[in-house]
């Protein structure tokens, strides 16, 4: 990621005092460029929401995990989008855009916390989806909206307790989506632990390689 800088207002420096003007350096986000291990992450992320699959994709930091799955998901902010309201024009092509529920594991989680904030967004979305497609929020039902999203994607997994990888395989059961764990390296050995989930992993994949 590149930086930018800029000089902040204040009076310039006397000639010779030896002092430099004061600056701020901040972080800018560079175009999205689709290269091939994009390529093969959207082949794979497409397999584990068609198949239902749950999937791991582990890697270095800095390899371009995190910005790949971003810009696959397109997942758009649904802070203020209330279900069975109308959904402005812009969030609703934003909505026909979404392929995925884009989720980021907090340093301190638990099954509370990821259902009030990856459960209420996943039921968001499915509302969100189903009023687009049908043009209305007529006849729309709660369990239906509550499985129309076909994949979550979660980073910094490695963050998650056996009791929140316990919550998400139940919920991906439940709510009937694919799911992607992403991770450093040695994440996939980590869930080799959990029986349960690990023999549930149908696609694993090594991003940056």
């Amino acid at each position: 990621m590149a930086t930018k800088r800029i000089r902040l207002p204040g009076p310039p420096p006397t000639e010779g005092s030896g002092s430099t003007p004061l600056t701020i350096e901040f972080l800018v986000e560079q175009p999205f460029l689709a290269t091939r291990e994009h390529a093969r992450f959207v082949e794979f992320a497409e397999a584990c929401a068609h198949y239902r699959y749950i999937g791991v994709c582990h890697g270095r930091p800095g390899v371009g995990k995190t910005r790949s799955a971003r810009e696959f998901s397109s997942f758009p902010d649904l802070g203020e989008y209330a279900a069975l309201r109308p959904i402005a024009a812009l969030l609703g092509e934003k909505v026909a855009r979404c392929r995925a529920v884009f989720y980021t594991v907090s340093v301190s989680n638990t099954p509370k916390t990821i259902d009030a904030v990856l459960g209420l967004n996943l039921i968001k979305l499915g509302y969100a989806r189903l009023t687009v497609a049908g043009g209305s929020q007529d006849e729309i039902t709660h369990d239906a909206a509550r499985i129309a999203c076909p994949l979550v994607i979660v980073d910094e997994a490695d963050r998650l307790t056996i009791k929140s990888l316990e919550h998400l395989r139940d919920m991906a059961d439940r709510h009937g989506f694919g799911l992607i764990l992403m991770g450093m390296p040695g994440l996939e050995k980590r869930l080799a632990r959990y029986a349960q989930l690990y023999s549930r992993i149908g696609s694993r994949r090594c991003g940056g390689s």
